[in-house]
């Protein structure tokens, strides 16, 4: 039974030895430095943002030692803060020179609010504007001019920059 036709005589089929993951394709180089660059911009990115709302993150820190109450914090600093706040967000020519009702008003367009405009306003000229020895609002009014102040730090738009 030596026929070369016999199924006898088959031999099992060899396979080829897998493919090796590396070194990888050309491609896969590409793919991962542009992964890479990518990573870098967003990283820069959000570093940017981050360090560019500094401002925002100390003065909502300052409106909550005013909340509290911690000693040579007063409710007449909150006009300053929220001034500083915009002067540090927009062009000093735009901001400084506001106030009254237009201060008001920019306060309330920049944040898309109208607490300013119809009632807050009031509470913040008068903490601005009056002396020390001019007595200091309401509860209720002081609770409504730290809302309304926290609510614009929080929410405000700033002027879109080049960068």
């Amino acid at each position: 039974m030596n026929d070369a036709a016999s199924l006898q005589n088959l031999n099992d089929i060899v396979l080829p030895a897998p493919v090796a993951w590396w070194p990888l394709a050309p491609g896969w180089y590409v793919v991962a430095a542009i992964v890479l660059v990518l990573i870098g911009w967003l990283t820069v990115r959000r570093w940017r943002r981050w360090n560019r709302d500094r401002y925002r993150r100390e003065a909502l820190l300052a409106l909550s030692s005013i909340r509290a109450g911690n000693a040579g914090c007063s409710l007449r600093d909150v006009p300053v803060l929220l001034k500083r706040a915009a002067l540090n967000a927009w062009p000093r020519e735009r901001v400084a020179a506001l106030s009254g009702s237009d201060w008001h008003r920019f306060l309330d367009e920049t944040a898309a609010m109208d607490q300013f405009s119809t009632g807050a306003g009031k509470v913040l000229d008068h903490l601005a504007y009056a002396g020390s020895r001019a007595p200091m609002p309401t509860e209720a009014d002081a609770v409504n001019v730290i809302s309304a102040a926290e609510f614009w730090l929080k929410h405000h738009h700033r002027p879109e920059s080049g960068s």
